[in-house]
């Protein structure tokens, strides 16, 4: 059994802000979990991803949209119709990454099965090069609902911590991102992005989503902790960055 310290779902800070409070909190070091929401909307980068040509339109800097980076890598993710986590985990525990990268997507994949959705985890999958776009590419540590993308975490090391990040599409994406995305990029979503609120009969907000992912995540994580053979620990390795 592990013991959490899980923070009340936030409904909201500059997206600044919420990338500033997940590094300290992973400095930290505690055990922690929280799920937050992005309002007003904003569109991050991963850890040193350049900058997309279509990010520096006259059209963008006009929609005044916040643009950040986060301290975990992954590619451009667009934010504010989807629930977000943080996941501190010590490293004291001595747990290897890729087992814990499987703990928290499995627990995206209980998330969706409590709406009735069935999900699936993936840990592996083959890159060519930095992604661009997070839903719209095959990247490892994903959930699928079908074929399409659900949502996506990354994970960084710290001196003492493991943090990981990652976000799950409820709903269409906000007005002002739909109107400023280039239709290639909308394509690509519609094609191989998948909503929640989609994929289920049950009327789903993105507070209600947080809320039970919250509710729930110290049960699901040691369901799943308890589970022996891990099949993630199987020839898993430290990594020193990711």
């Amino acid at each position: 059994m592990k013991e959490w310290r899980v923070l009340a779902p936030d409904w909201g800070q500059p997206a600044a802000q919420q990338m500033a409070f997940d590094e300290r909190l992973a400095r930290e070091a505690v055990p922690t979990v929280r799920l937050f929401l992005w309002n007003p909307p904003a569109v991050s980068l991963g850890r040193k991803q350049p900058c997309p040509e279509w990010l520096k339109t006259p059209r963008w800097r006009a929609a005044e949209l916040e643009l950040v980076e986060r301290p975990t890598g992954g590619g451009v993710a667009f934010h504010g119709s989807d629930v977000s986590i943080s996941v501190i985990v010590p490293l004291a525990w001595r747990c290897p990454l890729e087992a814990l990268m499987n703990l928290v997507c499995q627990s995206a994949v209980m998330l969706c099965d409590s709406f009735g959705v069935e999900a699936t985890s993936v840990l592996h999958a083959p890159r060519e090069g930095r992604m661009t776009c997070c839903l719209t590419e095959t990247t490892p540590y994903a959930v699928l609902i079908g074929t399409r993308k659900v949502a996506g975490f990354a994970a960084r090391r710290y001196p003492q911590s493991w943090l990981i990040q990652g976000s799950l599409l409820v709903q269409p994406l906000p007005g002002v991102l739909r109107q400023v995305l280039p239709a290639d990029v909308m394509d690509e979503l519609k094609a191989r992005a998948m909503l929640l609120s989609e994929a289920t009969t049950t009327p789903v907000r993105e507070p209600g989503v947080a809320q039970r992912w919250t509710d729930h995540w110290p049960s699901w994580w040691n369901q799943l902790w308890r589970v022996e053979p891990h099949p993630a620990l199987a020839g898993s390795s430290w990594l020193k960055e990711v």
